[in-house]
């Protein structure tokens, strides 16, 4: 019996640390399992202009990107690019039509909406169906979803402005429902200002969900084309304006003199300004505004003439007043467009300046400022919020206009334009209103909805205003500095960033931040640190500016800024020395604390040899200090001590770390007894890392309680502070998972690790440079536990996400990252091999082997173990291609190493030993080698009896696998061990040795499969394959004894298991199906049942063709069984072969 047909091989995993619900169309109704994330509408044709000029009064609608009024110019090459985009990206993949996606990038006002524009009218000439998306917070999404006729399509374009601004969960939701079941091509079009951290985060998690590989290109200013200037631009505006307008004269009207200097007008938006002003004041005896801000100036006056008129008008006119319109305008662009019930909260808020009420306030504003029809929706259908409200306070478009009213309507501006006392303190009223609580926590105090859009308006417009800065931003901040938290990390770290920002604000907002680690601030926190750092270190003393770096590198360390943080610790450990040099006493307590940090920081940059003899230090100096005063050093050396003992760990000494790190177990209890509130979050530590250790020694049942107690204490936690503390409980669920599954209790570990999965990839999405290794660690383990459990496919498409996000990683910091990255390459190669793709499969293994040996020569005795496995998992993968040869001298090398670090610790290598001895005696059996076999498969056995007997649930799968194997090659041995005897006595002795033999393999072969299916009774899906080549061998085993009848039975079932498998997946089980089929009609023809024979034999034959070439060999068996049983059975066998076929049989048979 071939080692193919019986002997199964195991392999190890290495733990290192739609729309997307289906949607249905029916008629105009989109429905969904849960919440909408988004909704799409139909791109619409370019209307017509209105006919009369008094049609366009307010300059705001002129200069809409959606009005698309200047008739669009160059951009040629670009749209042949993009052009090219569409009909070569998003090949097909299995028959299905690919998705590509693309961003173009660029600053407001440089034309990438009217770019959008242009190939979305190009396109839709060309049948393609054109759809322009819209978040679920943005109230001018239409009231239902767009339902186009895509059958006649030649591919669907989906627009994507503001693309930055969307949830990234949601725009990958948004990618991936855009397949529209992958019979027509689409390409997606993102629109965004920046494309810095956001966007690498994104393209990232596009590759990895969708297996897009999405492209970006910045769009330059227009003027950058041939033929294309500021001059030519402006002409073409003034005169489309001049013709709407109906102001001929306008056409003579000369450029600013700043349009060739002035850096604002390198944006089309500000030229197309610039003309409309120049048209709007011809004829009034001066020559058109040259500064951009007097620009402003002129189109903000003209909005103004329209407010008046409608007030003044004698038929319906409104009744709010001018300076009430404007105040409403504010308002709106301060705000941004709301539902009806917070509209009126704002307007309350804001303390408009009339008597009419608040309600007919915002009608009136919305008679000058309609809400946006969305595309796609009737005229008469009114945009609505996402609950179904009607919208209101539509914001002044385009933005820059928008800002530029702020600015101009706030006192203590220099240009000639009348600001309103009012505004001085709107932003306050409005900015702290009473309304809902948008971000529970962050300050006292409830703040309105749209305190983050108005502080990040306040932001953006100070930037080019410093009045607005040093008038409204900078004094509300001041009065309520606790507002800054509540716009989010990233408009912080801008607030932080702005060059007149005063320092004593800063430190205002930087003494209510959170003491500890919060997710959505860190970003914002590290750069008012760095801010602060650079105006505090010039005048600062020795003891001040050791400080300032070590609280520097703290802040930056939270951010995910690990390289600049290792910088900032090494330089406080530095200066912090130096004092201690003078005065021992005083400052050795900040050295020791230093010297810790220091070494963390190193270990996470990937310096883990050259953080051992640092942290070796503070641990000495921290035994020092609590020898003196142990309730105020206590604390620091239970800290040290964690971290000495994860540094042994990740260098290879697990040993050494076990002692260490329960000592610091023992001292964080009995703080965390003292004081719960400030001592908790250690223990948690601590445990946590205990229990990863006791597992890596072996210990794995007595970790998995420890692991459960640091889940608990994390939960409890995050309860209380969810921002600080949610971080930890990922990483102690990701652990808890691991340990589960190490003591065979992996279907209660895949929910935990999805759970730390889904956390994670919250934490990436807010800080990705923070959070991605901890993702890539989560991920890694749960591709391991779906292949552990039987869900393969789902697997391979994790690992393959993991394999990814470390690849990054290690390019970033290849110390760091690169045995998480041969981790992660390990487990992938398995995955693939388990669906099918072993060609793809060997070349991972073999890249995990190469940079595992290159991490052995850096650390052996922390990555000897890991090769180890890499090398285990290499030599099957080498098998299952056909490289036998190559297979046997890798494991080989692999049993070397398995039987060293076995002396070092049996209790955590005798697992993996035991799988080393079963692979090897599988490959030997496989070169021909069943002698030299048996005995190894021997120790497998005996060893893996053993380890059942500690822990069964965790080894009995493996048990069952090697006793399956033995039975197989107990069954091959031919020859008795031992001198020669004469003739007859050899073939007598040989008959009888070789009948125990068999009887010995049957009876181990049942084992295997009683074994198999207390397996298959607990997870089907996981150990199916395993009962299946369970029953494929016993049924050998018993037709070689005589039981023909028993075989039949037992092959037959085999048959009917791996057919159930190849309907799963075809690929990773034709073979097994292939070999069982042959093994069934060898045990007919074996049992002159030479018509039943035919059938199976058939289907293998004809099944076998679609084998890789290495595995066709087979063929030649099925062939010579066909042909035996022809010639058994002449015309029986021939009526079957008709029968089956609808053929004759062939000449190549008889």
């Amino acid at each position: 019996m071939s080692a193919k047909r019986g002997l199964k091989r195991v392999s190890q995993q290495a733990h290192a640390t739609g729309l997307a619900q289906v949607f249905q169309a029916a008629g105009n109704q989109i429905i969904y399992k849960d919440g909408e994330p988004y909704r799409w509408a139909s791109w619409p044709s370019p209307a017509p202009p209105p006919a009369k000029a008094q049609d366009w009064e307010q300059p705001s609608d002129l200069l809409r990107a959606a009005n698309a009024v200047v008739d669009f110019t160059g951009r040629d090459a670009l749209l042949g690019e993009l052009h090219a985009w569409r009909d070569r990206a998003g090949a097909r993949v299995a028959g299905r039509e690919g998705v590509a996606v693309e961003l173009i990038h660029g600053p407001g006002g440089q034309g990438k909406t009217r770019l959008a524009g242009r190939v979305a009218e190009v396109w839709q000439g060309e049948g393609w169906v054109v759809l322009s998306a819209h978040h679920r917070r943005d109230r001018s999404a239409p009231k239902a979803f767009a339902v186009p006729d895509f059958e006649r399509a030649a591919g669907v374009l989906v627009v994507v402005d503001y693309a930055e601004r969307w949830d990234t969960g949601d725009l990958l939701t948004l990618l991936g429902d855009t397949l529209i079941g992958g019979r027509l091509p689409v390409r997606v079009l993102l629109l965004a200002r920046p494309s810095g951290t956001w966007w690498q985060s994104l393209r990232g998690r596009i590759k990895r969900d969708l297996h897009v590989t999405a492209t970006s290109r910045e769009l330059k200013p227009l003027e950058s084309e041939a033929g294309i200037t500021r001059q030519g631009l402006f002409a073409a505006a003034r005169d489309r304006f001049a013709d709407l307008l109906e102001r001929p004269d306008a056409r003579q009207v000369d450029p600013p003199e700043a349009l060739e200097w002035h850096e604002a007008y390198s944006l089309v938006l500000t030229v197309q300004m610039a003309a409309l002003a120049a048209v709007l004041t011809a004829g009034s005896g001066q020559g058109p505004p040259s500064d951009p801000v007097e620009v402003s100036q002129v189109l903000l006056a003209r909005e103004r003439d329209h407010w008046e008129a409608l007030h003044d008008r004698r038929e319906k006119p409104l009744a709010t007043s001018p300076d009430a319109m404007g105040q409403l305008v504010y308002t709106a662009t301060l705000t941004g467009r709301l539902g009806h019930a917070d509209g009126l909260a704002a307007v309350e808020g804001a303390a408009i300046e009339s008597r009419e009420h608040p309600g007919q306030l915002l009608k009136d504003h919305a008679v000058c400022y309609p809400p946006s029809e969305t595309f796609g929706t009737a005229q008469s259908a009114p945009p609505v919020a996402g609950d179904g409200e009607i919208t209101v306070l539509e914001p002044l478009y385009p933005d820059r206009l928008g800002e530029d009213f702020l600015a101009l309507s706030t006192p203590r501006h220099s240009h000639d334009f009348p600001a309103d006392s009012w505004a001085a303190l709107a932003p306050a009223r409005l900015l702290t209103a009473p309304g809902e609580a948008s971000e529970p926590g962050a300050g006292s105090g409830r703040v309105p909805v749209w305190i983050r859009h108005g502080l990040i308006t306040l932001i953006e417009a100070s930037r080019r205003w410093p009045h607005l800065a040093q008038r409204q931003l900078y004094p509300l901040l001041t009065a309520r500095p606790e507002l800054a938290l509540h716009a989010g990390g990233a408009a912080l770290a801008r607030l932080a960033r702005l060059d007149d920002i005063d320092p004593a604000l800063l430190e205002k907002i930087e003494a209510i931040l959170p003491g500890h680690r919060h997710i959505d601030l860190d970003i914002g926190i590290a750069a008012l640190a760095v801010r602060l750092a650079e105006y505090r270190l010039p005048d600062a003393d020795p003891v001040a500016r050791a400080y300032i770096h070590h609280k520097l590198a703290r802040h930056l360390s939270n951010a995910g800024l690990h390289i600049r943080a290792l910088a900032e610790g090494q330089e406080a450990t530095r200066r912090w020395r130096r004092l201690a040099e003078f005065n021992r006493d005083a400052y050795l307590p900040d050295l020791a604390t230093s010297l810790n940090n220091q070494a963390n920081l190193q270990a996470e940059a990937g310096q883990r040899d050259e953080a051992m003899p640092i942290i070796a230090e503070a641990v000495r100096m921290h035994r020092e200090l609590a020898e003196l005063n142990p309730d105020a050093y206590l604390p620091g050396l239970a800290a040290s001590l964690n971290s000495h003992a994860a540094l042994l760990a990740e260098t290879g000494q697990r040993d050494e770390a076990v002692p260490i790190i329960a000592e610091a177990v023992h001292m964080h209890r009995e703080l965390a007894e003292l004081n719960p509130d400030a001592y908790l979050p250690g223990l948690a530590v601590s445990l946590n890392n205990r229990a990863n250790l006791l597992a890596e020694t072996g210990q794995r049942r007595e970790a998995v309680p420890i692991s459960a107690e640091a889940v608990c204490l994390r939960r409890e936690l995050a309860e209380l502070n969810r921002a600080a503390y949610l971080p930890d409980l990922a990483v102690s669920l990701y652990s808890h998972a691991k340990r589960l599954a190490e003591t065979g209790q992996r279907d209660e570990a895949v929910p935990i690790i999805a759970e730390a999965v889904r956390l994670e990839r919250e934490l990436a999405e807010l800080n990705p440079d923070a959070y991605l290794p901890g993702l890539a660690a989560s991920l890694n383990s749960h591709a391991a536990l779906l292949a552990e459990t039987g869900q393969r496919d789902e697997a391979v498409l994790i690992s393959e996400e993991a394999v990814c996000l470390r690849r990054e990683l290690a390019e970033l910091n290849r110390a760091a990252y690169l045995p998480d990255l041969a981790a992660s390459l390990n487990n992938h190669s398995l995955a693939l091999a388990e669906t099918g793709q072993r060609d793809e499969a060997v070349l991972i293994s073999e890249e995990a082997v190469c940079l595992r040996r290159e991490l052995v020569e850096l650390n052996r005795d922390a990555y000897l173990p890991n090769l180890a496995t890499s090398l285990n998992n290499h030599s099957l993968r080498l098998a299952e291609t056909g490289q036998r040869d190559e297979a046997v001298t890798v494991s080989e090398e692999v049993l070397r190493l398995h039987r060293e670090l076995v002396e070092l610790n049996r209790d955590a290598y005798l697992p993996n030993l035991a799988t080393s001895l079963n692979n090897h005696a599988a490959h030997l059996a496989e070169t021909g080698q069943r002698r030299e076999a048996v005995p190894i498969s021997e120790e497998t056995v005996r060893l893996r009896r053993e380890l059942v007997e500690l822990n069964r649930d965790a080894y009995l799968p493996d048990l069952a696998g090697s006793l399956s194997n033995h039975a197989a090659l107990l069954a091959e041995t031919r020859q008795r061990p031992g001198r020669r005897a004469g003739t007859g006595w050899r073939s007598w002795w040989r008959g009888k040795f070789r009948r125990r033999a068999r009887d010995e393999a049957v009876m181990v072969c049942g084992e295997a499969v009683r074994m198999h299916r207390e397996l298959v009774e607990l997870n089907r899906a996981a150990y199916l394959p395993n009962l299946a080549a369970s029953l494929n061998n016993h049924a050998h085993l018993l037709a070689e004894t005589g039981q023909r009848d028993e075989a039949v039975t037992v092959i037959a079932e085999a048959v009917r298991l791996y057919g159930e498998l190849v309907e799963l997946n075809r690929d990773a089980y034709l073979p097994d199906y292939i070999q069982s089929l042959t093994a069934f009609g060898k045990v007919l023809v074996d049992g002159a049942r030479f018509r039943e024979a035919i059938a199976p034999l058939v289907e293998a034959f004809i099944a076998g063709e679609h084998l890789p070439e290495y595995a066709q060999g087979i063929l030649y068996r099925v062939a010579d069984l066909l042909h035996h049983a022809y010639v058994a059975d002449v015309d029986g066998v021939s009526e079957e072969f008709r029968k089956v076929t609808g053929e004759d049989v062939p000449d190549e048979m008889k």
